[in-house]
């Protein structure tokens, strides 16, 4: 059995009429591609707009907060810091209550 190619396959290819044909769908395609090069856009999801802003705010270190810290240094030093052991158990509860339902 001799299985043989159609002619208009080959003709596809040698035709000079189609190569120009080729090679201009290949510059409406460029063409097009760099039109929507100006059109590509960039969505970021809420979450991540959130943890940009989170990342921006830690970047700066509030005056009220190194007060803080420096307040509480102090009272550890001077051990008048008082650990309220009902309020941390509380809160390791709430957060595991959260976390698994």
């Amino acid at each position: 059995m001799k299985i043989t190619t159609p002619n208009y396959i080959n003709q596809t290819y040698a035709n000079p009429a189609s190569n120009a044909v080729n090679q201009n769908l290949k510059s409406q395609k460029t063409a097009d591609e760099t039109a929507n090069d100006k059109l590509d856009s960039i969505n970021f999801s809420g979450r991540t707009k959130d943890l940009q802003k989170i990342s921006k705010a830690m970047e700066t270190d509030p005056v009220d907060r190194q007060k803080y810290v420096a307040d509480i240094k102090q009272k550890v030093e001077t051990n008048q810091y008082d650990i309220n052991a009902q309020t941390i158990a509380d809160k390791i509860v709430g957060s595991y209550m959260n976390k698994f339902g």
